[in-house]
């Protein structure tokens, strides 16, 4: 199969994934879009979150206001400026991702190991490039309402 073709058929399937764990942890595809970017990330601000999910202010306020509900994330000031605050991830969401997202990430690793030194940098270089690619694209669309 085409390498084009493997990539759609793996973000259909990432999609579907990503479905199947949002409703099995009760949370909606935002809200899962939302935990992974600052899984990926680390603790993100809201104006952060707003610009890697493409979301206004009044949305993401909500969207963090329901995930802290359920016990996902938490708020934290920082130290230096306590006008800012900074959303992480509570110890509930690794628990709930026990179920789907760490057995998935395991696996992927297994499948990792397998291969060899070079056949690993060269997937990672790959995976690097496509991944930059689309955040390009991202980026460039953000707010223009392309």
């Amino acid at each position: 199969m085409e390498i084009v073709a493997l990539w759609q058929k793996h973000a259909a399937l990432q999609y579907s994934f990503a479905s199947y764990a949002a409703r099995r942890m009760k949370l909606g595809l935002t809200e899962i879009a939302c935990l992974e970017q600052i899984q990926v990330r680390g603790p993100l601000t809201p104006k952060e979150i707003g610009q890697h999910l493409n979301l206004r202010s009044g949305s993401v306020t909500a969207l963090i206001d329901r995930l802290e509900f359920k016990g996902f994330v938490e708020r934290t000031r920082r130290r230096d400026d306590r006008r800012s605050l900074r959303v992480g991830l509570t110890e509930n969401a690794f628990v709930a991702a026990e179920n789907d997202m760490i057995p998935l990430a395991r696996t992927l690793s297994q499948i990792a190991g397998s291969k060899s030194t070079r056949e690993r940098e060269v997937i990672e270089t790959f995976l690097s490039q496509v991944n930059d690619q689309l955040q390009a694209r991202c980026v460039g669309k953000k707010r223009s309402g392309k």
